[in-house]
This record gives C-alpha cells, structure tokens and sequence, in this order.
C-alpha cells in the first residue's frame, strides 16, 4: 500500500501545485519524475493485476521470433492479434523472463499515455490523479494490456484523427486493429464527426436506446453480420451471453448513463465551436450500446482519457466550476459515473469469499515475489465460470 501512497501523494501535489495554484516551475521535470515512478510501479509489481496472471501464466508458450510464424500460420492462441504476440515475440528474443516483458509493457504504457496526457490537457496532473482515485490507471496499466497498445495507437493518431488526415489515421486504427479487435470501433469513430451535438440528440438517443435494450437479441442478430473475423465472432457471443436482472439493468442504466446527463447537457449549453461534438456523441451512444451489448463497453475504453481531459480542461477553463455551489452538481455527475466504471465492481464482482478488488491490492514487488492468496483464488474462480 505504500506505493499507492505515495503515487496518490505525487500527482494530488502535482494537481494542487501546478494545476489549481498556476505554479510552473520545475512543471517538466516533476511531471517526468511522476513517470518514471509510474514506469517503475507498474513494471516491477509481482502477480498484481488479473489478465496478467493468465498472460503470465502462459508466457512460456508465446513464440520468440524464431517460431513466430509458425505460431500466426498455425493459430495457435487465436483470440490472440498477431501484433501483440510479435511484441511479446521480440521481447523474449531479448529475454525470456516475463518481467522483462512486462516491464518494456510499462514503459510503452506510460511513455504514450502520459506524452498525450501532457500534450492534450492544460492541467495533466489533475487528469493523472482523477485516473488513480477512480482506479482507471490500475486498469489500464495491470488489466487490459493487449487493448492498451490498441488503445495507444488511437492516441498517437489522435492529431490526425482531429485534423482530418485520414490516411495516417485509418493506418494507426489498422495498426490498432491487429492489437485487439476492440479496435474496431476505430474504423467508425469518424463518423461521429457528422454528429452535431446538442439537446436533442442527447434525448433522442436515450429514448431510441430503450427499445433496443427491450430487444437487445434482435440487435445482435444485426450487429453479428459484421463480424469479419472468427476471433470477432467468438467474442461477440460471449459477450452476448452476458446478462443482467431488471434491476441491474435499470442500475447499470441510471449508473453509466443517467448520471451522466448534468454533464452532459451543460457541455451543450458552454460548448464553443463543435470540436468536441464527436467526443460528446462517441461517449453517449457507446455508453447507450454498452447496454445493450456489454462488448460496446469496453469500445468505451478508447475515449476515457480524451472525455477526462476535455471534463478538467472544461472545469478550469470555466472557473466558476471550481467553486460554484450549483456547479457542484455537474463535476459530481461526472466523478459517479467515472466512479461506477470500476469501483462499483470491487464490491460486486465477488466469488465466493475472493474479491475483485484484490486485483490491485494489495502492491507486491519482483524483489518480494509474495503471491497473494486472495488474488490468486480469486483468478482460479473467474476462469471457472
């Protein structure tokens, strides 16, 4: 827990020192010391996540690039995008050991989120520290490896994505693509460009939104044509297996959709310009099909970080949502629904006496090497299910 200290410790400064109070000085070179902390953590941890047990588990099966071929040619782990197993490929061209690869993970990891994160927002600690207390930094950064170099390229082609140079764009959604097939979403993401913003739509879009979560199976029938891959097609009926009760399904709704329309609309009512049009639909719509298809949810992963930067630029920018008592309403929208994403699901997403939390706490390090015996039991019975 030390580590989670002292991380909530470096970016909460950083938030109050350069972010509220404007002071920048040495800025870069705390930002880059806050980084490297980063680099360091999410390298050297021992068992700490819950799909990088599995990855670590299986990794003396991945191929080195001498039997890489041989290991696309002959599917061997098909859900698996060829671009992932080649980087895991070179990795144990180099070293063998998994926490080599896991610590060059690390170092990709933050290197592109935490450039973009400084590049795209005018206060980049306080974006970091909304990512740690919500826990979306331990996600990301333990969870989803194979979708966060996916979700990496959309970042380093998120310039030409707002420019319009579709070409260099649709070449890192390609890129994306052979990562992890959520990277779909990538090829349609333009079209949200078209979308103009506004009251309307945002009602429009949850009152067409009831009947396809009322028929959710006929959905799917539609959507499960567009599958082109076989990998795309055993994901989709997974998650098409996926359902709730009434009462989670009304929980779920009013957690990942009602409580974000304050926000929602008053983006509407100060937006300047429509640069952030696309942003806006892209998190409604998707947050609306997640719904209907929990597979669209984890589409919601590519526009967490720019919908975080365009919330903290927009409370900055607009001061009086700093200190306003009305405005309070419209961040505390925002932090519930970002709240619920993940921290909801440390407490009901139990098995048995194992809970999910224990997939990040409590921290160990390679130079300890203590397994857990919640986080592992708790593994052995997800997999079970």
């Amino acid at each position: 827990m030390v580590v989670y200290i002292v991380l909530f410790l470096l970016v909460g400064f950083g938030a109050l020192h350069f972010d509220i109070l404007k002071r920048k000085h040495f800025m870069n070179p705390y930002f880059i010391f806050v980084g490297v902390f980063c680099t360091l953590m999410v390298g050297l941890r021992y068992r700490v996540g819950g799909d990088a047990l599995v990855y670590e588990d299986y990794y003396y099966l991945y191929p080195d690039i001498s039997n890489y071929l041989y290991f696309i040619d002959h599917k061997v782990f098909l859900n698996y995008q060829p671009l992932w197993v080649l980087f895991v490929a070179i990795c144990k061209t180099f070293n063998s050991d998994y926490y080599f690869y896991q610590f060059m993970y690390s170092v990709v990891f933050n290197m592109i989120w935490l450039w973009f994160i400084k590049k795209h927002s005018n206060n980049p600690f306080t974006v970091l520290f909304i990512l740690v207390i919500n826990l979306l930094y331990f996600y990301f950064g333990y969870e989803v490896q194979r979708e966060m170099f996916a979700i990496s390229c959309f970042l380093l082609g998120y310039d030409s994505f707002q420019k319009n140079k579709w070409i260099k764009y649709y070449i890192f959604a390609i890129i994306a693509f052979y990562f992890h097939i959520s990277a779909t979403i990538l090829f349609i993401m333009p079209f949200f460009k078209l979308i103009k913003f506004t009251n309307k739509f945002i009602i429009i879009s949850i009152l067409v939104s009831i009947p396809l979560i009322v028929g959710k199976t006929l959905f799917y029938d539609l959507i499960s044509a567009l599958y082109v891959t076989e990998s795309m097609q055993e994901r989709g009926e997974v998650y098409s297996k996926v359902g709730f009760s009434v009462s989670g399904v009304l929980f779920f709704y009013f957690l990942r959709v009602i409580v974000f329309l304050p926000f929602l609309f008053y983006s509407v009512k100060i937006k300047k310009g429509n640069s952030n049009d696309w942003l806006l639909a892209a998190f409604l719509v998707l947050s609306l099909l997640s719904q209907v298809l929990v597979g669209f949810d984890r589409m919601l992963n590519y526009i967490y970080i720019p919908i975080i930067i365009y919330f903290v630029d927009l409370i900055y920018s607009e001061m009086k949502l700093l200190y306003h008592v009305k405005a309070n309403f419209i961040k505390l929208s925002f932090h519930v629904g970002l709240f619920g994403i993940l921290l909801v699901k440390l407490f009901i997403s139990n098995y048995g006496n194992y809970h999910y939390y224990s997939v990040f706490f409590p921290y160990g390090s390679i130079f300890e090497k203590e397994k857990n015996t919640e986080r592992e039991n708790y593994l052995i019975k997800l997999w079970k299910q």
